[in-house]
C-alpha cells in the first residue's frame, strides 16, 4: 500500500513539475528531479512537522528500496528503446569524430577534477582519504548520463540527426570506460584502505569480457531475435506475445551480463537495442506499444527518488563556492574539450557545440558515481550535495543549450532560402 501511495505522489510531482519545466525549455528528466528536491528536505522538510513525516515517509529505507527496483526497469526499458532508434548507418564515417570526442571528453575532465581535488579536499572533506576522493571527483565530472541524454532527443525528436547519433556513440564510449574506471577506482580505494596490492589482472578481464560480450550481442544474439522476430510477427500482431516474452528473457539476461561486467545493468538494455536496430518494425511496434507507459509511470522513479536525497542545508558559503568550482571545471571539461573532439574530427561549428552540450549531460551516471564515492566513504555529505547539484545542473543546461542553436540554424536556413 505505502509503495502505491510513493508512486501516486511521485507521478503526480513529476508530471506537474516536469511540465512546468518544458515551458522554460528544460527536459522532462530535470523537473522530475526536481520534484524530488521539492519533495524532500530541502523544500517540503521545511514546512513543519507534517512536512517532516512526509519526507521520512517517502525516504523510508524499505519503500526506497520497492521503487528502485520499479525505478530501475523503467530505465532498462527506457535504454532499451534508445538502443532501437539508433541508427549505425548513419554513424559510417564518423568513426574518427566519435573516438576524438570519446577521448577529449574522458581527459579533459578527469585532469581537471584531479587537479581541483586537492583544494576541495581542504576545504569540503579533509577527513575522507585525499588521493581516493581525487580519483572519483574526476569520474564524476567527466562521465555523461546516456539515458538522459537519449531520452533528450526523443523527447526534442533529434535522436536521427547525425550530432545526436555521434554523441550518443561517443556517451557510450564514455560511460563504459567511466565505468570501468569506476569499478577499479573502487577496487584500488578499497585496497589503499586495506593496505593490500592492486589487483590488475581482474581489470584485463574485464575488459576482455566486455569486448566478448560486445562480439556475441551484435554476431549472435542480435541476428537470431531479428530473425525470430520476422518468424513469429504478423501485420495484424506486430509485437505477438511468444516473440515478447523471449525478448523480455534477453532483456533481463543481458542486463544481468553487464551487471556482472561492472558497467552497470542499463547499458545491457542499451546493447540489446542496438543489435535490434535494425528492425525498424520491431521498433516501432515497442515505442507505440509501451514508450507513454514507462516514460510516464516507471522513469520518473529513479529521477524524483535522485532529487529526494539532496540537501541544500548541507552547503555552506565555502560549500557554495566549490559548487560553482566544480560547475565550472566540468562545463569547461566536458563540454569543451568534446567541443574540440567534434572539430578536430570535420563538424561544422554548430554541430560541434551541440556535441559538446549533449555529453556535457551527467545526472543519471554522475548520480551513480557519486553515490558510489559515498557509498565507499571518499565523499561526505557536502561533497556529495555539490556533485548531485554539479550533475543537474549541467543536464538543466542542455535543453535551453540545444535549442538556442537550433534556432540560429533554422535562421541561417531561412536567410539562405530568401
Amino acid at each position: 500500500m505505502n509503495v502505491l501511495i510513493a508512486w501516486v505522489v511521485i507521478i503526480g510531482s513529476a508530471w506537474a513539475v516536469g511540465r512546468l519545466g518544458k515551458k522554460v525549455g528544460q527536459p522532462l528528466a530535470v523537473g522530475e528531479i526536481a520534484a524530488g528536491i521539492l519533495l524532500g528536505p530541502s523544500v517540503l522538510g521545511l514546512c513543519g512537522p507534517w512536512g517532516a513525516e512526509a519526507v521520512d515517509f517517502l525516504r523510508n529505507t524499505e519503500l526506497q528500496k520497492m521503487l528502485q527496483v520499479l525505478g530501475k526497469l523503467g530505465l532498462i526499458f527506457l535504454l532499451f528503446q534508445v538502443g532501437m532508434q539508433f541508427h549505425f548507418s548513419d554513424i559510417r564515417g564518423r568513426s574518427r569524430t566519435v573516438l576524438s570526442v570519446a577521448a577529449l571528453g574522458i581527459i579533459g575532465p578527469m585532469l581537471l577534477g584531479v587537479l581541483i581535488g586537492p583544494w576541495l579536499h581542504q576545504q569540503c572533506a579533509p577527513e575522507v582519504p585525499r588521493a581516493g576522493m581525487m580519483l572519483f571527483c574526476g569520474i564524476a565530472m567527466s562521465i555523461s548520463a546516456l539515458p538522459i541524454m537519449g531520452r533528450i532527443l526523443i523527447e526534442m525528436n533529434l535522436q536521427t540527426r547525425p550530432f545526436a547519433l555521434i554523441a550518443i556513440s561517443a556517451a557510450a564510449l564514455d560511460d563504459v570506460l567511466g565505468w570501468i574506471l569506476l569499478a577499479s577506482a573502487g577496487a584500488l580505494a578499497t585496497s589503499w584502505a586495506k593496505n593490500q596490492a592492486f589487483a590488475v589482472d581482474s581489470l584485463a578481464m574485464q575488459i576482455a569480457g566486455i569486448a566478448l560480450y560486445y562480439g556475441v550481442m551484435m554476431k549472435a544474439v542480435g541476428p537470431l531475435l531479428r530473425s525470430l522476430y520476422r518468424r513469429l510477427a504478423t501485420p495484424a500482431d506486430k509485437l505477438p506475445h511468444s516473440f515478447l516474452a523471449v525478448l523480455l528473457v534477453v532483456l533481463f539476461c543481458s542486463c544481468l551480463i553487464t551487471h556482472r561486467l561492472g558497467i552497470f545493468t542499463i547499458f545491457g538494455a542499451f546493447m540489446l537495442g542496438a543489435a535490434l536496430h535494425q528492425e525498424r518494425g520491431l521498433a516501432e511496434a515497442w515505442t507505440s506499444r509501451y514508450s507513454a507507459l514507462v516514460t510516464v509511470a516507471f522513469v520518473p522513479i529513479f529521477f524524483t527518488n535522485n532529487g529526494l536525497n539532496v540537501n541544500l542545508q548541507s552547503l555552506s558559503a565555502v560549500g557554495w563556492s566549490a559548487l560553482l568550482l566544480v560547475c565550472l571545471c566540468s562545463v569547461v571539461g566536458k563540454l569543451g574539450c568534446c567541443y574540440l573532439g567534434a572539430r578536430l574530427g570535420g563538424e561544422s561549428h554548430g554541430d560541434a557545440f551541440r556535441i559538446g552540450t549533449l555529453l556535457n549531460t551527467r545526472a543519471l551516471m554522475g548520480l551513480i558515481a557519486v553515490s558510489v564515492g559515498k557509498s565507499l566513504g571518499l565523499f561526505n555529505d557536502t561533497l556529495f550535495t555539490i556533485f548531485v547539484l554539479m550533475c543537474l545542473i549541467t543536464t538543466a543546461m542542455c535543453g535551453p543549450l540545444l535549442q538556442w542553436t537550433l534556432r540560429g540554424e533554422r535562421r541561417k536556413e531561412m536567410s539562405q532560402s530568401d
